[in-house]
């Protein structure tokens, strides 16, 4: 047993039982730590991403780093395939291009489902399939609401991170994303993040051959996807209040 790894995991826990987020001073006493060894510990741990202090001297909370490393395998996950599949299915037989649902993982995106079109050239990314979050419209579609992962990427990866950074402005400023050929030579994509408490928990994307898709359809499909998702989101709401 390494100490300052069970120390961590224990800082880890901690403020995993406080759902408000937890003060230095109740995190040393919940680990029975000195304070000083608490705040060095959580000194690294929001270094590395895994925990947040929205203010200075304020509570500490977890970030979604920890959910991102296992994305593919949780109960969370298919949950979301199956609230999402059917507005997939819509859109895919209203744009006859292949649709995406796709989620961070880490410093990436991972496909967690996917809806082919019949046209030729359907599917760009195969369902578990990982690519990066910056430079593609579904990676920045999902960054333009996800303030820890740009905080992260921009410390981490500075030279993509420049690189990036006005696509990921406009995408903050647009409500959606855009790849004209940009990462998959010949394909574009349009991305819009699916919101969950003020964060981008997901990404719903329509990818296909750029001769099909210019520039104007894609943002016609981006105000699609976003009217397809919030539908449905009225319907399941409208179906748990009866």
């Amino acid at each position: 047993m390494i100490q300052s790894v069970q120390r961590a995991f224990q800082l880890l826990e901690a403020i995993a039982a406080a759902p408000g987020g937890a003060r230095l001073s109740d995190i040393a006493d919940t680990a029975q730590l000195n304070r000083s060894t608490t705040h060095n510990l959580l000194a690294t741990l929001q270094e590395l991403g895994y925990v947040a202090q929205p203010s200075r001297g304020g509570v500490y909370t977890l970030t979604d780093r920890l959910t991102d490393l296992a994305r593919g395998a949780s109960v969370a996950d298919d949950l979301l395939r199956e609230r999402f599949h059917p507005a997939l299915e819509k859109i895919t037989q209203h744009t006859g291009e292949t649709c995406y649902l796709a989620v961070p993982a880490g410093a990436q995106y991972l496909c967690l489902d996917a809806v082919e079109a019949q046209a030729p050239l359907r599917l760009t990314i195969p369902v578990g399939g990982r690519e990066p979050l910056l430079g593609t419209a579904i990676g920045h579609a999902l960054l333009s609401g996800r303030p820890d992962l740009r905080h992260r990427l921009a410390a981490d990866q500075p030279s993509a991170w420049n690189k990036a950074a006005a696509g990921m402005e406009q995408a903050r400023t647009d409500g959606y994303a855009l790849d004209l050929a940009g990462f998959h030579p010949d394909i574009s994509c349009t991305a819009v993040p699916v919101w969950d408490n003020n964060r981008a928990r997901a990404a719903i994307a329509v990818a296909g051959p750029t001769t099909r898709l210019p520039e104007t359809r894609l943002r016609q499909i981006a105000t699609h996807i976003r009217e397809t998702v919030e539908a449905g989101h009225l319907q399941a709401t409208d179906h748990s209040d009866t």
